[in-house]
């Protein structure tokens, strides 16, 4: 196409000369004004072409290449989910978009004893069981972490209290109902303790992870295996009665 519109100019250009100037217009150089350009034109488009498709293929190379070690860099190799900085990044980001939300803090309970009995790698199947549980137990929006070593966070965006509550507590059941089998036929017990906490808009991404640490401790130190969330004076009159209801039993040993 470009060869053909050098081609066209050219005989345009020189046939308006030959009119303007009174000057004939010989067959011969009408053809020398469709050879010449085509001679020179078209290997000459042909290569800029094939350039600017090598540089087309060269960048969406790079971009895909830039996405993979974006997310491999934000990611744990482990369990695939965000790293603890990304975690505390991206949330931050819905915290301030959003006045609803809540935050679970995840800890594998006794999870010391698999590794000082079975071994690291029998732990990192461990986790990766108890990762799965956690992603089958939230929603398509919720963000998943992985703060520490057994330690995981869950951030539920525009979320209510008696929400949060039912995640937690799905989570929770889904991970006591894991088949972890260290040794062959010989089932061992997994269970998780969680921390909840609605998130204040006005407070700091540190504060509401102390808050999320405190309750985490007293699910600890109450027998773990638990669901904690700190009691409101009152339960919002929207909250279906059956959330209400679980809310109570769930949050029993809650302050």
């Amino acid at each position: 196409m470009v060869t053909f519109a050098a081609v066209v100019g050219t005989v345009l250009i020189e046939f308006a000369i030959s009119m303007a100037t009174g000057r004939p217009y010989p067959f011969f150089v009408f053809v020398l004004d469709v050879l010449m350009p085509a001679a020179m034109g078209f290997p000459v488009a042909y290569l800029l072409f094939r350039q600017q498709h090598r540089l087309r293929a060269a960048a969406a190379e790079l971009k895909q290449v830039n996405a993979e070690l974006t997310h491999k860099v934000s990611r744990d190799h482990l369990t695939g989910f965000l790293n603890r900085e990304t975690f505390f990044e991206r949330t931050g980001g819905l915290r301030r978009r959003s006045d609803a939300g809540a935050l679970l803090l995840i800890d594998a309970d006794h999870f010391k004893t698999i590794n000082d009995t079975h071994g690291h790698l029998v732990g990192d199947e461990a986790l990766r069981l108890i990762a799965g549980a956690i992603s089958r137990s939230v929603r398509d929006t919720d963000v998943l972490g992985r703060v520490g070593g057994e330690e995981f966070c869950v951030f539920l965006p525009s979320t209510e209290r008696w929400e949060a509550v039912v995640v937690a507590e799905r989570l929770r059941a889904g991970v006591e109902q894991l088949d972890f089998r260290p040794i062959p036929d010989v089932r061992h017990p997994l269970s998780v303790s969680i921390g909840a906490v609605m998130h204040d808009a006005g407070e700091s991404m540190s504060k509401l992870m102390r808050r999320a640490d405190i309750a985490l401790y007293r699910a600890k130190a109450s027998g773990r295996n638990m669901v904690v969330m700190p009691r409101e004076t009152r339960l919002v009159d929207s909250e279906p009665v059956a959330c209400r209801n679980r809310i109570q039993a769930v949050t029993l040993r809650s302050w």
